[in-house]
């Protein structure tokens, strides 16, 4: 009877400082090559390679994000949380020896680049912030909006914020949408947490490739310094979502004091992450990209993903859905007036009307009288800020 030799335990390896922000870069170039022209097929690489910029940043600033509530309940109440004790047993000092030295054990105080110190709320932003990004590849969802469909949800996003959105309105629980445009993409990212907490962020095309890209390291001029690295947190928003079958709008909550998209000047320079879009911007756009997916004039197709690593094990499955825009008013895709020549295509902008459905006793928006106006095959013309022609 033979007997085989047991094996020792393997001994873990230490954490080398800076590699939360290193993993996968191989993938993440790769999509970064891909961003300005990204097509249905790559959606796949570009979730891999979120998932790599974002998920050991986020593991990375959890215990720093969660002790953030637990230092402010302590000041409050002298309660003890998980992660407080946590901190006593790593340190051997007591709760409020870290409170009173939170700048030297956690490096929460005043910003200071020169020591990478940061308030703690921005601490607790940040974590917000990549957690979100990680999340929104969990389910692998995927939605690629076409051109004229990101001209009507841009469109419609001026006048989305006072219609409701439930759970059950949601695409997916989790996703990631790349909204196509001629003058350069956007993305949506979004995670739900506890049924009805919403976490939604947008950010262009560029700033995706910044975050990609980014690998830590000290660079002037971009980013939130805390310790020793570079984080660069994608613009997010928090809201509550409506209770189911109410016709109340979502309701944003704040994230630790943190205004998305408005950095210190120091950090101006990083124009592809921080467009100075309000908490309110963001959610407006999601709220009409949710929406614009149930109306009529939306075709998606559905195609079955699987993400593009080479290793068999995390070759995990999703889906991808693209999503084009069909005519289904009987108005003209062209001005009645033939005397004028058109070199592109425009959105004549609607609005949302609360249409009753009997069968779920409650209202849903309907997106009324948008339609594409141009000639057939010329380019879209969108912008932000649109005009009722």
């Amino acid at each position: 009877m033979s007997t085989s030799k047991k094996r020792k335990p393997t001994e873990p390896t230490p954490f080398t400082p800076g590699e939360q922000f290193r993993e996968g870069l191989p993938v993440r170039r790769r999509a970064i090559a891909t961003l300005s022209d990204l097509q249905p097929a790559q959606m796949p690489l570009l979730l891999d390679a979120l998932d790599h910029a974002a998920a050991p940043v986020r593991t990375h600033l959890e215990p720093y994000g969660h002790v953030v509530p637990e230092l402010e309940e302590f000041r409050r109440s002298r309660a003890v949380g998980p992660t407080l004790a946590r901190w006593t047993q790593i340190f051997g000092v007591s709760p409020e020896t870290l409170l009173v030295n939170r700048e030297h054990y956690f490096c929460f105080g005043s910003p200071d680049t020169t020591v990478g110190a940061v308030d703690e709320k921005m601490a607790l932003a940040m974590y917000i912030a990549y957690r979100c990004t990680a999340g929104a590849t969990l389910d692998r969802h995927a939605y690629y909006a076409a051109e004229e469909l990101t001209a009507l949800i841009l469109a419609g996003s001026e006048t989305s914020a006072e219609v409701s959105v439930t759970p059950a309105d949601l695409p997916s629980p989790t996703g990631v949408a790349y909204l196509a445009r001629p003058d350069g993409a956007l993305l949506l990212l979004w995670q739900v947490l506890n049924d009805d907490l919403l976490s939604v962020q947008l950010v262009p095309a560029a700033g995706v490739q910044s975050v990609l890209a980014a690998d830590g390291e000290l660079k002037a001029g971009c980013g939130y310094r805390f310790i020793n690295h570079v984080y660069l947190p994608i613009p997010t928003a928090e809201a509550l979502l409506s209770p189911l079958e109410s016709d109340s709008p979502p309701s944003l909550r704040s994230i630790g004091g943190f205004t998305p998209g408005m950095p210190a000047d120091d950090f101006r320079g990083e124009q592809g992450i921080y467009q100075g879009w309000s908490a309110a911007r963001i959610l407006e756009v999601f709220i009409a990209f949710t929406h614009t997916l149930r109306q009529d004039s939306t075709v998606r197709e559905t195609l079955d993903t699987r993400s593009s690593s080479t290793k068999r094990a995390d070759r995990r499955t999703g889906t991808t859905t693209h999503l084009s825009y069909r005519p289904t008013s009987s108005r003209r895709t062209t001005p009645e007036k033939a005397t004028r020549t058109y070199s592109s295509r425009w959105v004549v902008r609607g609005h949302w009307r609360k249409q009753w459905f009997p069968s779920e006793d409650r209202h849903h928006p309907i997106w009324i009288a948008t339609y594409i106006a141009g000639p057939e095959g010329a380019p879209i013309k969108s912008s932000e800020k649109v005009t009722v022609l």
